[in-house]
């Protein structure tokens, strides 16, 4: 009853709203201690498997079952108490869902802000169970390398949303409005070179603390001339029989966020796969429980400016992520989970300026494997305390440098090789030093 009030209070504060049939506060608040790659321990709301966030959800009778729903959803920092959170400093909002709808008798349509096809699929079926520090939703993330990219969104804005579900079936399709997925996330502090880049002479190309990638804003494309609307669907079944469950699932979409207007953020062109599909499968004997899932992302950035910074041209990403969870008691759990990551990728460093015939080009892979184990403990149905430990190895970030001439670059012999794959290879090591190696999280989480 008080978290009744209390959301109606907050609803009356954003403009007043009426009361509906059914109104609640909810959330989950999340601290723990985590210590990730070469970066110091941090008392930090843990980022992956229980991000803290708060809402208001509502829902109004409007018989021959048919009800109107919304939701209200924003992430927050409870380490702090800030609105302020993540590394790009976002400020509160209700960034995790925002969306008004109607439930009838053939199933759900939301219009708003929600979660895309991938993570219907992966993380409503409980696909992703094990991951521990490292995550798999609609990133991609087997590995624990999304922060190198984003690969696929995990939620899409003005959007239409269609969900249905019965007798273990669940399905739905979601479709945005042209240009909407176009938009180049924000940093707010640009990615500089964390050591001097040299030849094998040793002559300095680009010093430390040199900018190799710059701040960047938001722009919204939505409408605009030119732009796709992204698009998607998924599917998945779940049953069981005695002492048997299973499960399988698939998804796919597409993203077409590959359309920028402002060339002073094509630096920044997010390598978004433009389409991408997922598989997952789950087998279950009492308290043991198998996941896995494999997803391709195909990225194509060629209609962006190299001339503006957009290098990566094409990619294409293979995730493996498989997990073994086992219910010691009804409030006990430990799992195991490896994932492995792959990406090649095709660059064009430099180009004609009349012709624009592609003269530097480049390849090369991002690859690397996680491992994982954690264990979780249900002080009650709404309190539970955990512990992760992850290690990321087997890493390669490589890239081969071609001129219209015909030589092959392959090391820092020259200054050329260094402005180009020494750079790109910078890029991904800057945000890769706090993911690899060994990783360790001690937390608590609380839902209400």
């Amino acid at each position: 009853m008080k978290k009744t009030l209390i959301a109606i209070s907050l609803l009356s504060a954003f403009g007043g709203a009426h009361a509906a049939s059914s109104v609640q506060l909810y959330g989950t608040m999340n601290v723990a201690v985590t210590k990730k790659g070469d970066a110091g321990v941090t008392l930090k709301a843990q980022e992956y498997r229980y991000a803290s966030h708060v809402g208001i959800k509502g829902s109004e009778d409007l018989g021959n079952g048919y009800s109107a729903i919304f939701k209200l959803e924003a992430e927050l920092e409870p380490d702090t108490g800030s609105g302020t959170y993540g590394s790009d400093g976002k400020a509160f909002s209700f960034n995790r869902q925002a969306y008004v709808g109607v439930i009838t008798p053939f199933g759900a349509f939301r219009v708003g802000r929600s979660y895309t096809p991938f993570v219907n699929m992966w993380i409503g079926g409980n696909f992703s169970e094990g991951r521990g520090i490292g995550e798999f939703t609609g990133g991609l993330v087997g590995s624990g390398l999304r922060t190198t990219h984003p690969e696929v969104a995990a939620r899409w804005n003005n959007a239409l949303f269609y969900d249905v579900q019965k007798n273990g079936f669940a399905a739905g399709f979601a479709v945005t409005t042209k240009g909407s997925q176009s938009v180049v996330p924000t940093r707010n502090e640009p990615l500089r070179a964390s050591q001097d880049l040299k030849t094998a002479g040793g002559a300095v190309v680009i010093p430390k603390g040199y900018i190799i990638s710059p701040a960047t804003t938001s722009v919204d494309n939505e409408g605009k001339k030119g732009t796709k609307p992204a698009y998607g669907l998924y599917a998945r079944y779940e049953g069981k029989a005695g002492l048997w469950g299973y499960k399988v699932g698939a998804a796919y979409q597409v993203e077409n966020g590959g359309s920028y207007q402002s060339s002073g953020n094509n630096q920044n062109a997010p390598a978004e796969a433009q389409k991408a599909w997922l598989v997952g499968a789950g087998l279950s004997y009492g308290p043991v429980a198998f996941n896995a899932g494999y997803a391709v992302a195909k990225i194509n950035n060629t209609d962006l400016s190299v001339a503006s910074g957009a290098r990566l041209r094409t990619a294409k990403s293979k995730t493996l992520f498989a997990s073994l969870a086992y219910n010691v008691t009804s409030n006990d759990k430990i799992y195991v989970s490896y994932g492995r990551f792959k990406r090649s990728n095709d660059y064009t460093f430099a180009v004609h300026p009349v012709t624009g015939a592609a003269l530097l080009t480049g390849s090369g892979d991002i690859k690397g494997s996680q491992y994982s184990m954690g264990y979780e403990h249900n002080l009650s149905k709404r309190t539970t305390v955990y512990a992760n430990v992850r290690k990321v190895t087997n890493i390669t970030n490589s890239c081969t440098a071609k001129s219209i001439t015909g030589a092959v670059l392959t090391n820092n012999a020259t200054a050329t090789y260094v402005q180009s794959c020494g750079v790109a290879i910078e890029t991904v090591d800057s945000v890769l030093k706090t993911e690899k190696g060994w990783s360790y999280d001690i937390g608590i989480s609380h839902s209400f």
